[in-house]
């Protein structure tokens, strides 16, 4: 009997750059796929799944959930102007989808402290998890100030049975 454990992991590195180019801050953390999400990533390999084609940022203090206030950026905590196209495309590996994006100075300033992985690009919060297919929560505040800009690497990979 084979026994496939397929499962996804995430992992994502935030960089915060002071106007001159200076490292300011690094923070490293894992994601959470939403029941959205699953859903999402089960219609893949044979239906019409929707776009995950945006990304957007949160002042929101709660914990990352699979349902619930934790599973989307809200229209009260969206950081204003955050709402981006990433970039996608194959990571280190075949196995791997890494995406990105850069917020440039004046962009999605404030205390950033939660990410959204969601299907648009609209310049609000969201009423309900059902455009958010993942959430991640950063371990520390991230202070974006009008001059700073703020990196965003993104892998989930894709692994198989042990």
């Amino acid at each position: 009997m084979v026994n496939d454990r397929m499962k996804l992991r995430g992992h994502v590195v935030a960089e915060l750059y002071g106007p001159d180019g200076t490292l300011k801050q690094r923070e490293e953390m894992h994601n959470l796929v939403t029941d959205v999400g699953d859903i999402y990533l089960a219609q893949c390999p044979y239906g019409t799944p929707w776009a995950t084609n945006g990304l957007k940022l949160d002042s929101a203090s709660t914990a990352a959930a699979k349902n619930g206030a934790g599973s989307f950026v809200a229209a009260g905590t969206y950081i204003s102007g955050s709402a981006h196209a990433p970039t996608l495309a194959v990571g280190a590996s075949a196995n791997i989808l890494k995406i990105t994006h850069t917020w440039a100075a004046g962009e999605a300033t404030g205390t950033i402290r939660r990410m959204g992985w969601v299907d648009n690009t609209t310049d609000a919060g969201e009423a309900n998890a059902a455009k958010t297919a993942a959430m991640t929560v950063f371990a520390a505040d991230i202070a974006k100030g009008a001059a700073d800009t703020l990196a965003i690497t993104w892998n989930i990979s894709f692994l198989g049975a042990p």
